[in-house]
């Protein structure tokens, strides 16, 4: 495999490891752990909050990290604990804070990197952008969400409905956040739907792509996939947030649809306000298991053991992990035909598409993968195939060549 020459990548991110609180996070770091593996200088600067302050610079895996508290009313991390009116102030600061840029550029000028690589900018705001361009150094964004599309990030109403017609405040702030991608040299998307609405909004970066997102491929998939039982096919797993817009009411009411004599197995995985639901499900239902928080060895035996992942989606679901996660193992895909989802599923192959929110659909598709053992006959190859297109190592690939095109004197000149 080819190599680049070592560069100093600056990769932003509102929350580092070990702070986590999503996909993002993981995706960031395996980013940055392997980029360093391949030789090259990487400086994280991430956020803390205020009573962390000063949060020393760290080393984690070779990667150096920097953390500062961007102010603000509270801190991003907090942000569900501060509803209503606070909420809206720490919008009105993030728009654009102009401390945070300045506290930024005062890391590039000590650390001068080739590039800055962008991704969650919540709380640090579109300031730090600038900063960049000012400096000279090109901007790469890649975008895991709708922030700067809508101020809730998930394009959803306040009852979690799918947002169809935003009001009057919503599309102002869409309008100011499309308007400061000026400042983005490329703008990287991991899904095309995620591209496509944010170019439908009048994105003004200067390029725009998909990179996909990877992950690291567990080393036994390849095993757990060959000695996977044929009864495996009745077992359904959700690893998930328990929360609305994951679906997993929809989950529930599709088990309540099932025969009671059917021989199928549900495991819930996860965190959330929903835990109580789930639990009661359970409770009442023997064929439902809820495991509780996963992770490590628990979630590797957790997804060895099953034959297929839910992922019943309401919201617009950009690139999920969990998509990969489920192929590397061999498990067939059961989820919603809504936002990216259906970019990374192969129906009858991969698995099966249904409508989100739709119960009766979902109980139909469990029905049949549990009765019939060729619903999918090419399962196995198939998602190892899948699995193999999303890896850390072809994520890395792809980044590493946008790195140098942006870094070449051309491109800097341009900026």
């Amino acid at each position: 495999m080819r190599r680049m020459d070592p560069q100093h990548v600056m990769v932003v991110n509102n929350l580092y490891p070990p702070l986590m609180a999503g996909g993002a996070e993981r995706i960031v770091a395996w980013l940055c752990e392997g980029l360093v593996e391949r030789g090259h200088r990487v400086t994280v600067v991430s956020t803390c909050g205020p009573e962390m302050e000063p949060y020393p610079v760290e080393m984690r895996n070779g990667v150096e990290v920097i953390r500062f508290f961007p102010p603000n009313v509270y801190w991003s991390f907090e942000r569900s604990l501060n509803p209503g009116p606070r909420k809206w102030l720490w919008h009105a600061r993030d728009a654009w804070n102009t401390a945070a840029g300045e506290r930024l550029r005062g890391i590039l000028d000590r650390s001068r990197p080739t590039v800055l690589h962008s991704h969650l900018i919540d709380g640090f705001s579109a300031a730090i952008w600038a900063q960049a361009r000012a400096e000279g150094v090109p901007v790469l964004h890649t975008a895991h969400d709708y922030h700067l599309l809508c101020p809730r990030a998930f394009m959803l109403t306040g009852d979690w409905k799918l947002c169809t017609r935003p009001r009057a405040h919503c599309k102002l702030y869409r309008h100011w956040h499309i308007r400061t991608t000026r400042y983005v040299d490329l703008f990287a998307s991991p899904s095309r739907f995620l591209l496509d609405l944010h170019q439908r909004a009048g994105l003004r970066a200067t390029s725009q792509s998909v990179v996909h997102n990877g992950i690291p491929l567990p080393a036994d998939a390849a095993d757990i996939r060959r000695q996977r039982s044929p009864d495996s096919r009745s077992r359904f797993l959700m690893l998930t947030r328990l929360t609305v817009e994951k679906g997993v009411e929809t989950v529930l009411e599709a088990m309540a649809r099932l025969p009671a004599d059917l021989p199928v197995e549900l495991s819930i995985a996860g965190k959330g306000p929903l835990e109580e639901r789930v639990r009661a499900a359970a409770a009442a239902d023997p064929r439902i298991r809820y495991l509780g928080f996963l992770d490590g060895e628990a979630k590797t035996a957790a997804l060895a053991s099953a034959g297929h992942m839910l992922l019943p989606s309401l919201w617009y679901e950009n690139a999920p992990v969990a998509i990969v996660e489920a192929a590397a193992y061999g498990l067939g895909m059961v989820a919603s035909d809504i936002g990216g989802i259906p970019e990374f599923i192969e129906p009858g192959r991969t698995g099966f598409l249904f409508p989100p929110g739709d119960a009766g659909a979902l109980a139909a598709i469990m029905m049949r993968l549990a009765n019939d053992p060729d619903a999918l006959p090419a399962l196995q190859e198939a998602s190892a195939a899948l699995a193999g297109r999303f890896s850390v190592e072809r994520m890395i690939d792809d980044y590493e060549a946008q790195y140098t095109l942006l870094a070449s004197p051309r491109t800097v000149a341009a900026a």
